[in-house]
């Protein structure tokens, strides 16, 4: 298992917080009185809800990145609901960047505790702002059924066959400036067609993609944190398709971008550390917001999820 995976593996599920632990001072804290903190006490609505404390694997970043808040988010609403139960839909929105060098807040409020199905509405805080929010869903594992079909994997050449994300980088004449593709990333990726920020070509192409993924290493078996870890590898690179059409007008340019949700349906089990295909479809893009769309296959070719992500970008900039 590489470091990476280690730390991903320590650091995805935040730290229950009990009411006398949470700071009302300083930057990030939560400004409070301990008595509101109360995971046993009620919302107004009569909803219990926990506390849990999180931080950026990349104190030195820009910011936090996305995929990672989606990740723990997910992870602390996970924490909250029975063992026998796995996360099978989840919307994130994107409210505000959050500070990498500040501590993370994740608020679980507990909407429905049924007999097959758990719901969890997750608020990603820094200080009394909400930076992420998120509902999940939850349901018990059920035996296989013979009314089964899903679409059939598209063909792609084997991993094996295919660069590492570290011989990829060797290609460039230039640095990547993408740290979440290179620093503390626990997704070994193997692309089909080279992203724009690898085709020094500048060829424009229509925009779909396709990449194996799996994590650098194994994993518990703990479908949550498998959940939680294709959470962040599909947040890496799913924007980038939306651009491949316009590769020979960015000319090596890199267009800002700026999420604003990701939603992720879990359909079949599955495993994140063993390979499995991420094919991408940038729907649209118009008047600078594009909506992004994607399809999870395993090695067999079973269809195990479906992604979306929409997004605003910014004017062409002359770095990547």
């Amino acid at each position: 298992m590489s470091s990476a995976v280690d730390r991903f593996v320590a650091e995805v599920e935040p730290t229950r917080l009990r009411p006398e632990e949470v700071e009302r001072s300083g930057p990030g804290a939560i400004e409070v009185e301990p008595s509101t903190l109360n995971p046993e006490k009620l919302e107004p609505s009569g909803l219990k809800f926990d506390l849990f404390e999180g931080k950026s694997p990349d104190p030195d970043a820009f910011r936090v990145f996305g995929g990672w808040l989606v990740a723990q988010a997910l992870a602390a609403a996970g924490a909250t609901v029975d063992a026998d139960r796995v996360p099978h839909s989840l919307h994130a929105s994107f409210l505000r960047p959050a500070d990498a060098t500040l501590p993370l807040t994740y608020r679980v409020t507990r909407t429905l505790q049924g007999r097959t199905l758990s719901h969890r509405r997750v608020d990603v805080l820094q200080g009394d702002r909400i930076v992420v929010h998120l509902v999940a869903s939850f349901r018990v594992t059920r035996p296989e059924s013979p009314f089964d079909h899903a679409p059939s994997a598209p063909a792609a050449p084997a991993p094996d066959t295919l660069a590492t994300l570290g011989q990829l980088l060797d290609t460039l004449r230039g640095p990547l400036r993408r740290p979440g593709l290179v620093r503390y990333n626990p997704i070994d990726m193997r692309f089909v067609d080279p992203p724009t920020w690898a085709d020094e070509t500048f060829t424009a192409r229509p925009p779909h993609n396709a990449l194996w993924c799996r994590t650098d290493g194994e994993l518990p078996d703990d479908p949550l944190l498998h959940a939680c870890a294709v959470a962040y590898a599909t947040d890496l690179t799913f924007l980038d398709t939306l651009v491949l059409p316009h590769a020979d007008t960015l000319a090596g340019r890199w267009m800002p971008r700026a999420s604003l949700d990701h939603t992720i349906r879990f359909h079949r089990p599955f495993r994140a550390d063993r390979w499995w295909l991420f094919d991408q479809e940038g729907t649209t893009l118009h008047g600078t917001h594009g909506t992004v769309h994607g399809r999870l296959f395993d090695a067999a070719g079973r269809l195990f999820a479906t992604v979306g992500q929409e997004a605003l970008f910014g004017e062409p900039v002359d770095h990547r």
